[in-house]
């Protein structure tokens, strides 16, 4: 299982296409848990230049890397999933049903 750690080395990402159900157990293998992000440590996901050049694209209507992620200033809004374009930092919240056929990288941080 790959990893990529951003700049400040507190979240990672599982470089493994999976789908949402698949997400947290992605994240539990690499050692942590679905990262929960707020407005505050939003900041905090930067990485590398070119850490993300070769990652593979998942399967979902998005462009460049996007990753599945638990919670946004800690709630998730019903019947919705969290995911995050990597490259850009945008934070996307999708609709579980129309999500359910993507996948994605899984944003992970330390238990």
């Amino acid at each position: 299982m790959t990893t990529i750690p951003c700049a400040n080395g507190h979240f990672y990402v599982v470089t493994d296409c999976v789908s949402r159900d698949e997400a947290a157990a992605s994240a539990e293998a690499a050692g942590g848990t679905l990262a929960h992000l707020t407005s505050s440590n939003l900041a905090e996901l930067s990485f590398p230049a070119g850490a993300l050049d070769d990652i593979p694209l998942c399967e979902s209507p998005q462009f460049g890397p996007i990753a599945w992620f638990a919670t946004y200033n800690g709630g998730v809004p019903e019947g919705t999933v969290y995911l995050m374009a990597l490259a850009t930092g945008q934070v996307m919240n999708v609709s579980a049903h129309r999500a359910s056929a993507w996948t994605g990288l899984v944003l992970s941080e330390p238990r």
